[in-house]
């Protein structure tokens, strides 16, 4: 999943440079950006929370 964050990064870089900042290609690609980091912070977030330990009732 890292791997992907870092080439679609590199992809919407590469898409700013050559047609803007605020591109429709690149706004594009920086939404599927955000979405992959979104999913990869839930994903981590539920396998860190899952190793918690259950407090004593």
């Amino acid at each position: 999943m890292v791997i992907l964050i870092e080439e679609k990064r590199q992809q919407m870089i590469e898409l700013a440079l050559t047609y803007g900042f605020t591109a429709k290609e690149t706004i594009e690609c920086s939404q599927e950006l955000d979405e992959l980091i979104n999913r990869y912070l839930r994903e981590t977030a539920t396998i860190e929370h899952s190793f918690l330990p259950v407090p004593p009732q």
